[in-house]
Parts: C-alpha cells; structure tokens; sequence
C-alpha cells in the first residue's frame, strides 16, 4: 500500500514539474505583486499592494544567461484593472509564442501592472489624492522587474505601451522619461488633446462636479466616473473630501480662479499641449508610434490626429495609423500585428542569436 501512495505521489510531482517546465518553454504568465511606497497614504485609501502579470517568453526558464527587452503594457479605464488583457485574451499568449516560434518577433517579457483605483482609473499620474502613479510605474516597478527578471535594463531594451488609457500612459510617460523608456506605443489612447475649458454643453463634467458622495459616484454614468477620476488625477485638492479634487469649470459660491487653477492643471497633463515642453525628450525615443479606429468616439479619433499634427509640426518622427472598427474591436489584432512588432524591431536584444541580430539590423 505505502509503496502503491509513493508510486502515485512520485508521478504527481513528476507530472507537474512537467507541466512547469512546459509552460516554462512555452511562454506564460506569471502573477506577481510588490507593495509600492509611491502609492501608500493616497488620500482615498486604495491599498499600495499592486497585483502585477508578467509574461515571460518560451526558454526563459531554459536559457539562463539570455536577457530580454521588457515591454510594460498598461491596461484602460476600468475597475477590471490588468485583468482586461487576460480575461478575454486581449493578451493572446498561445499566439504570442506562435509568433515567437515562427520567428516574426522577437522574445521579450511584457509587464501589465494593475492601474486601477476607487475611480477606476489613475491615468498614471502623481496625485495626492490617489498616489504617486508616475513614480509607481517609472520607478519602482521598473526597479523591481530589473531586480526580480532577467532583463536588459537599459531605456534602448525598455518599451512602453497601453490601450486608452494606458495608451495615454504610456505616451505621457515615455514623453517625460525617455531615460527609463526607449519606445512607445499606443492604441485608441484616450485623452491626447482634451480641453477642459468651461463648456456649458459639457454635461459630465458638470454632472462629476455636482456628486457629493461615493454612493452617489457608483450610481453615475461611464462619462461622468471618468471626469471624477480626470480631477481626482490632474487636479487633487486635498481639503476638498471624499473626492479630494477641483474640476474646471466655476460652481456656485467658487471664484475663477480655482476654475482657471484646475484647468490650467489639467493641461499639463495633456500630452498635445506638452510636446513644445518635451520636444527634446521626444526626439531622444527610438519609436513613436499610435493608432485610433475609424469608429473610436470622436475625441479619440480627433485627439489622435491632433496630436500627429501636433508631432508633425515639431518635426518629431512618429507614425500613426486609423484602423477599421471601434474602441475594443481590434485590441488583440493591434498587439500581435502593430504594437510587439513594433518593439522587437526598435528595442535592443541580446545579441545571442543571429536571428535577433536579423531582426534589429532593419
């Protein structure tokens, strides 16, 4: 009997040191999380602790010594957080180590932290009232994938990419930090060229103004969630609770100055009307690349084409493109045809196979 137990106990831990060591081979996602000092005292008390996937190509279990490029993806507005690139296979990995085998892109690790807060989204910004995101993602998660992953960590090895508002993100942040970032992509980024000025036809944001509580936020629209999480972000106040922020526009019994303070905050952080700022540091990326669908809503569609006006016109190389479909219609199709592409021709590989040489010599 004992020998019968041992016998079925030494093929269940043979089976599944197999199945480890295929996944290992295969290329899979890894769960993760690292409790970030940049968020910790946020005025609205979300946890600091940050869930974290990270996909980790095929053999890099096997090859010890081989570095990867590190791509970090930044998910859109939702409370789903980085679950939205696994839920659906927005983040396809059997097609990714497809790819990879076929020798169509190169292998890297991509790294999708979770961006999610109580407004659902932090637009990955520094804020007191909902923590220091800008530093999250350039600082300390960086140092953390450097030091837990085999990685090349340096900005020519690193890219940064995102879907709406993680491909706001990513180009906001690689604008500001072309020393941590070496290439950017971004798809259906929301938010490239908003003005938040006073606009009497702007419902939403009167309608985010006027919330006095969280139990009065959960019951608002789409639009109106994102314009609390817009000033929770752009323009925290933090004597003004539950929500901590100011917004745009001029409310009863308010001067205009603080109307006139918040917008001029929000346009800091509009990437549209900082490329004159960061020209400079543009100029220093490897790629600049972005997309919007035909069908998007028209801010996002009108905002893409603005900000390549805007890049064209700062003589700033980049490319943009308008596809067939709609916000959420060709997510995974950008990924594996556009947006890994894109990295594994511009970032820098460890010259270990004369494949990946090939590959970064185009």
């Amino acid at each position: 009997m004992k020998r019968h137990l041992f016998g079925i106990l030494s093929f269940f831990i043979i089976a599944c040191a197999a199945t480890v060591s295929a996944s290992a081979q295969s290329g899979a996602i890894v769960t993760d999380e690292l409790n970030s000092v940049s968020l910790e005292g946020n005025l609205v008390g979300d946890s600091p602790k940050r869930n974290v996937l990270v996909y980790l190509p095929p053999d890099y279990g096997k090859q010890k010594k081989m570095r990867y490029p590190v791509v970090y993806l930044l998910h859109g507005f939702g409370f789903k957080g980085n679950k939205f690139w696994v839920d659906e296979k927005r983040f396809n990995v059997e097609t990714i180590n497809r790819l990879i085998a076929e020798g169509k892109i190169n292998p890297m690790i991509v790294v999708m932290p979770d961006g999610s807060n109580k407004f659902g989204g932090s637009y990955y910004t520094n804020s007191i009232a909902t923590g220091n995101w800008e530093d999250f993602i350039t600082r300390e998660l960086v140092s953390y994938i450097d030091k837990k992953y085999r990685t090349l960590p340096n900005a020519a090895s690193r890219g940064i990419a995102g879907h709406s508002m993680g491909g706001y993100g990513a180009i906001k942040l690689a604008m500001k930090h072309p020393d941590i970032y070496g290439a950017v992509y971004g798809t259906s980024s929301c938010c490239l060229n908003i003005y938040p000025g006073q606009n009497p036809t702007n419902k939403a944001l009167e309608d985010a103004a006027a919330i006095k509580s969280w139990e009065e936020a959960k019951k608002a629209t789409f639009l109106v969630l994102v314009a609390r999480a817009y000033a929770a972000a752009f323009s925290p106040n933090p004597s003004k609770p539950p929500f901590f922020s100011d917004f745009p526009l001029n409310k009863t019994g308010e001067s205009n100055t603080t109307a006139e303070h918040a917008q001029a905050r929000w346009l800091a952080n509009i990437p549209n009307w900082m490329v004159d700022q960061y020209r400079t540091n543009l100029l220093q990326l490897r790629a600049i690349a972005f997309d919007a669908g035909t069908k998007e809503d028209p801010p996002i569609l009108k905002g893409s084409r603005e900000f390549s006006e805007t890049l064209k016109r700062n003589q700033i190389e980049h490319s943009f493109e308008e596809f067939e479909g709609g916000h959420f219609d060709k997510v995974t199709e950008r990924i594996e045809t556009k947006l890994l592409p894109l990295f594994s021709r511009t970032l820098v590989f460890q010259p270990s196979s004369k494949k990946a040489v090939a590959n970064n010599s185009k």
